[in-house]
């Protein structure tokens, strides 16, 4: 999952949590797939960014996710109490807490990746399946003894002369 500002979105974006306005409202729920007409409601609603499923767009931060900063900066962020054993104990706790954070967004995104690719497998073979049951034979499919153009009849069930 990804934040973007708005004006990075594009239709086919999947929403990975819902679209609110500033008072609190549900413009859009998580899950729905973005429109032109989607986007253009945003931008009248003053929406500012967007948090969409995967990460669509480049926004220069090497693929590392908000926690993995954060994770990366406890070094630093303790750097002054190096020999305070309470706080080697709380930067170890959260780097374990952030470990873990990290771990399940990881999990999160490939079981999403999977269902997707799951779906679209399925879809796949559906589609091959109701193409083979609708399948209409060619020419060279039909049985041998059976024309392959029926003769005209008339309404006495004898050949129409002439074609008429």
């Amino acid at each position: 999952m990804q934040k973007i500002p708005l004006d990075l979105a594009a239709p086919g974006m999947k929403l990975a949590k819902p679209v609110t306005k500033s008072d609190g409202l549900v413009l859009v729920g998580a899950g729905v797939e973005l429109t032109t007409t989607i986007l253009s409601r945003f931008r009248a609603s003053g929406v500012q960014s967007l948090t969409v499923q995967g990460r669509p767009v480049d926004l220069g931060d090497d693929g590392g996710s908000d926690l993995e900063r954060i994770a990366g900066r406890l070094d630093h962020l303790f750097r002054k109490h190096g020999q305070d054993r309470f706080m080697i104990t709380l930067r170890n706790m959260l780097r374990r807490f952030f470990a873990e954070r990290i771990a399940a967004a990881r999990a999160a995104e490939e079981a999403e990746a999977a269902a997707i690719a799951a779906a679209a497998e399925a879809a796949r073979e559906e589609a091959e399946a109701q193409a083979a049951q609708n399948r209409i034979p060619l020419v060279d499919d039909e049985p041998e003894g059976v024309p392959a153009r029926p003769e005209v009849v008339n309404g006495n069930g004898a050949p129409r002369e002439n074609g008429r």
